[in-house]
């Protein structure tokens, strides 16, 4: 018997597929509003553990999709092809309600288009970053979608141009994250000294990600304590091997005596509790403006895949405050950039600069206030919206 997405009764029915850690919390939030609103409808899909705990059922591992970078993806394409195939045929012979792909445009966008051609409603919740490079994706992106729920203001507009449905939710950290951290309550209850100088690394939290920042991050940490004798280093990591892999990297560099604290997850709390940050390119970087903290901005790919990357690429710059900004607001060390020496530099700015640190705060609060937007319940409604079409 060929296996089925949505067991036994209940309507109505929502297939969500999210492909990594902040795809699972953003369908998270979603589900749980959708749950109230709509008592008995069932999910499933592709969910990683926040989306299992509001009721979501996981068809395949959502790791499995977390896969960054060309040659990266490559090892793993026979096996992605297969699930995404797989996944095809259930939506299509069961025929959902609605069709919500988080993120993972790669995988998502397929999956959408044949639902769509089907006749079932697609939602792709998380522009994909059209703006910063393969532009030329939005054309795939309108035929493959009934809607496009954008996080940041300027994404709507460029949907518009071309004639696609999108609307804009705002950003759910930016709902979550107080206006207004409290970094010595955070220090309390991580018995942090209120007058220490303390440094969040944030590597990443994928393998790939650690293949490339684990030592790098190291060696920057080895200099800051030159520098700082005093520091304290907070290292939030989500799974077990990606904390392997960090402390493999300490012993291979003789760095087992740093005052540094391996934590599981918890990477808000290191961030609020940090002078400074120092974070790899993705959704934290988003995170460390809104908890108003001065950060520097680092990532390495393979040396191929960057090439091909860079070459796509309209922006000049990839952290999303400098995004959202406009300009560099933080400093951004990619790739042969990103030397231990460097790292270790602008972090030293970010905490012997005052006045840097105080015109940064000011700047960030003006992007937390523009991303407050209630994101949950706005998509909330968007999904409502192409049910109640549906149904009618």
């Amino acid at each position: 018997m060929s296996q089925q997405l949505f067991m036994g009764g209940g309507s109505p029915r929502i297939a969500i597929v999210a492909g990594e850690a902040s795809g699972d919390a953003l369908g998270a939030a979603l589900v749980q509003v959708l749950s109230q609103r709509l008592p008995g409808a069932k999910f499933a899909g592709i969910a990683g553990p926040k989306m299992q705990s509001v009721g979501v059922y996981s068809a395949f591992p959502m790791e499995k999709l977390a896969v960054r970078g060309y040659l990266e993806v490559l090892k793993s394409l026979r096996e992605l092809l297969a699930m995404r195939r797989q996944l095809k045929q259930m939506i299509l012979r069961e025929r959902p309600d609605v069709l919500i792909g988080i993120d993972a445009p790669d995988f998502n966008l397929g999956l959408e288009l044949a639902a769509k051609r089907a006749g079932i409603p697609t939602i792709h919740y998380v522009s994909p970053s059209i703006w910063a490079w393969r532009g030329e994706r939005i054309h795939k992106i309108k035929r493959a979608t009934s809607d496009v729920l954008c996080l940041f203001p300027f994404e709507k507009p460029l949907y518009d141009q071309v004639g696609a449905n999108a609307t804009y939710v705002g950003h759910p950290l930016a709902d979550e994250i107080p206006l207004k951290p409290d970094r010595a309550a955070m220090r309390e209850t991580l018995g942090l000294s209120q007058s220490s100088l303390i440094f969040a690394l944030l590597p990443g939290s994928r393998r790939s990600e650690l293949d490339f920042h684990a030592e790098l991050f190291v060696q920057t940490a080895l200099r800051l304590n030159q520098r700082f004798p005093t520091a304290q280093f907070l290292v939030p990591l989500i799974t077990r091997e990606t904390r392997e892999q960090f402390e493999t990297a300490l012993y291979r560099h003789g760095a087992h005596e740093l005052p540094l604290r391996m934590m599981f997850g918890h990477a808000h709390d290191a961030m609020v509790a940090a002078d400074a940050i120092l974070v790899a390119s993705g959704t934290a970087t988003l995170e460390a403006a809104l908890v108003k903290r001065p950060h520097v901005i680092t990532y390495r790919l393979s040396n191929t895949t960057y090439r091909m990357v860079k070459k796509k690429m309209h922006l000049p710059y990839v952290g999303l405050p400098n995004v959202l900004a406009g300009r560099f607001l933080v400093p951004e060390l990619l790739q042969d950039e990103a030397t231990p020496a460097n790292l270790a530099q602008a972090l030293a700015n970010c905490v012997e600069d005052r006045h840097l640190v105080a015109a940064l705060v000011e700047k960030f609060e003006g992007l937390h206030e523009s991303l407050r937007c209630n994101a949950a319940e706005k998509a909330a409604e968007a999904v409502m919206r192409h049910l109640q079409r549906g149904a009618a």
